[in-house]
């Protein structure tokens, strides 16, 4: 298998997170996985965002299941992180799958409440020919049966915050949720978990490691995990290439 080297919201490190533009830059420089999340307006379309409210990552306020997708489309998602970025819209989570597709794998995060808009996401990447592009992952682990109930051939990620309570079986709790990704927070991460993933036939891509320039990132390559979230995925590309991974 190939690294993960997964662009956390986009190359969201230099660009505005979930935006055209970050998931642009990072195909840019060759990466072929990207990581975004999705909320639902008040009129039911599937918008990239990772907070439940506009107010971090715009000029808007409240929250998006308030809004409507005109609304949403209407606000600046650029300017929040530098004045260049001004007129960055909010992408739909289509707008984002037209993008990507064929060129990068998805690792799309349902962020929004409940299990009802989980048919409308499995219903765009149908329509597109992506399921076999896409892992869908979720905090909320209920979430993820019901993906594999409607789409059995998608797969599907448990992300998990142990939280410290590293003497539960981790693992264990994952495949109780049918899983073919274990996504643990990478301060969680051991050598010896991986392990356990792996044998069980796991994936192991972990979370959590941000703007890390470097040691973090290697320690999950030594914790021999499959991939990793980043907002420096060009950090990470040039260990990987240094490894000869």
């Amino acid at each position: 298998m190939v690294f993960m080297n997964i662009a956390h919201r986009g190359f969201s490190s230099q660009y505005p997170e979930n935006t055209i533009l970050a998931f642009q830059k990072a195909l840019d420089i060759g990466i072929d996985w990207m990581e975004f999340d999705l909320q639902v307006t008040s009129d039911n379309h599937l918008v990239v965002m990772h907070d439940k409210t506009v107010d971090r990552t715009t000029n808007g306020t409240g929250l998006v299941s308030d809004l409507t997708l005109e609304q949403v489309k209407k606000l600046d998602a650029g300017s929040h992180l530098d004045a260049q970025f001004a007129g960055e819209q909010v992408p739909t989570f289509e707008e984002v799958v037209t993008l990507l597709l064929g060129k990068a794998k998805m690792a799309v995060e349902l962020k929004f409440v409940g299990l009802d808009p989980i048919g409308q996401v499995l219903d765009i990447l149908q329509n597109h020919n992506a399921i076999d592009q896409v892992s869908i992952s979720s905090f909320d682990l209920v979430k993820l049966p019901e993906v594999k109930r409607l789409c059995p051939a998608c797969s599907t990620t448990a992300l998990l915050k142990p939280e410290g309570d590293l003497s539960r079986d981790w693992v264990a709790e994952a495949q109780k949720y049918g899983v073919d990704v274990f996504g643990p927070r990478h301060t969680d991460t051991t050598k010896e978990m991986v392990a356990l993933a792996h044998n069980a036939g796991l994936v192991v891509r972990c979370w959590g490691l941000g703007k890390d320039q470097g040691s973090a990132l290697e320690r999950m390559i030594d914790a021999e995990v499959d991939g990793m979230t980043t907002d420096c995925p060009d950090v990470l590309q040039a260990i990987l290439r240094q490894r000869n991974m």
